[in-house]
């Protein structure tokens, strides 16, 4: 009997020797694993088809590392989970990472702010009334003609973008009757936004809004002319969608959805389709917003930080020299990156380029916005 209890507990000391060989081997190989996530600007499934075509593109750059690339339901759950440390690292937007860094001091470390092409409308017209008139077709030229944007793009690299509040045609109207045609007229209006954190879908426009003495809210108040509705709607792509279908009469967006996701998407009705411009009109240009940024939990290892900026600083370069109409190309970093988020570029950032963000997000706290 004592030989048997023997035997049993070398039998029991064994399976547990083995259970610790496997769930070291377990933790070795889960160490090569980087978990990234995505914010929820656009349709889940296209950034899930997206990110499962990237994956092997940023494995090809950093052989050593297992990338997992997943998406938040919400911008602030992709915050929440780089602060617990469920994620490594997270495509948060400028404002919410400057809110992290304000909240939750030494949590979030930034590793890459993003590069965008500018607009050529930009480029051409310096102040936000003429870039809405010329976007509106009300731009005159020189030579009598008329400005067309059709969402042309610059050559040249911008770190910013901006919002812009873009409504149908219909509801482009003077109900004011005094001349001119802004925010003011969109009183009442059903108007699509992103999440909470989202810079260009919700925090800018809640600035522009109270610096013209409007106001977002999610139930208008009957005796007051000052509101717009604000309608959460998740993604940018079905906001247009929703407002391009009559259920929203406009919606806020980053410059410029209708050229990302209609007038420049294959397969999409409107594009290379002009009407995408006609039927909807701009009526609110933001201030500046800084670019997206790649950020860490900040106890990341150095080596996993360091394999992350190598591998999206080499993919966002992959295939740049290919073909843009090939199929090769649109399994390239370039053009999935692009299709992503617009990223055509990532600079090197460091936390004091966000000063100007956290200077803005203490402007949304101290005048009650949030």
């Amino acid at each position: 009997m004592k030989q048997n209890l023997i035997r049993k507990v070398a039998s029991v000391a064994t399976i547990a020797a083995a259970g610790a060989v496997l769930a070291s081997c377990g933790s070795k190989k889960e160490n090569n694993v980087i978990n990234i996530q995505f914010v929820p600007s656009r349709d889940g499934g296209d950034l899930a088809t997206l990110a499962g075509k990237l994956v092997p593109v940023l494995q090809k750059y950093e052989p050593n590392y297992v990338f997992n690339i997943g998406t938040g339901v919400s911008y602030a759950a992709t915050t929440e989970a780089l602060l617990s440390d469920q994620i490594d690292v997270g495509f948060l937007t400028a404002s919410g990472y400057a809110e992290a860094t304000l909240k939750h001091p030494g949590k979030v470390e930034v590793a890459l702010t993003a590069v965008r092409k500018g607009y050529q409308v930009q480029c051409d017209y310096e102040s936000a009334e003429d870039q809405m008139k010329a976007m509106n077709g009300d731009m005159k030229l020189a030579d009598g003609s008329t400005y067309e944007y059709l969402g042309q793009q610059s050559t040249e690299d911008v770190d910013y973008y901006t919002s812009m509040l873009v409504v149908r045609a219909d509801k482009y109207v003077d109900k004011n009757k005094d001349g001119v045609i802004d925010i003011h007229d969109m009183a009442g209006l059903k108007i699509g936004r992103q999440g909470t954190t989202s810079g260009a879908g919700y925090l800018r426009p809640l600035k522009y809004l109270n610096d013209n003495g409007m106001e977002m809210k999610d139930e208008l108040d009957p005796s007051k002319d000052n509101q717009i509705q604000g309608v959460y709607v998740k993604g940018y792509d079905v906001a247009l969608s929703q407002m391009l279908s009559n259920n929203l009469d406009g919606f806020w967006e980053f410059t410029d959805v209708r050229y990302a996701n209609a007038y420049n998407k294959e397969g999409n009705q409107y594009y290379h389709n002009s009407e995408i411009f006609t039927n909807s009109k701009v009526v609110a240009i933001t201030d500046k917003i800084y670019n997206d940024t790649i950020s860490f939990r900040s106890n990341l290892s150095e080596d996993k930080k360091a394999a992350v900026k190598n591998a999206f600083l080499k993919a966002v370069k992959d295939g740049i020299d290919l073909d843009v109409n090939s199929e090769e190309y649109k399994s390239s970093g370039a053009y999935l990156l692009y299709n992503v988020y617009s990223h055509t570029g990532y600079t090197i950032a460091k936390d004091s380029d966000f000063e100007g963000e956290r200077e803005f997000f203490n402007y949304i706290v101290e005048n009650n916005l949030m």
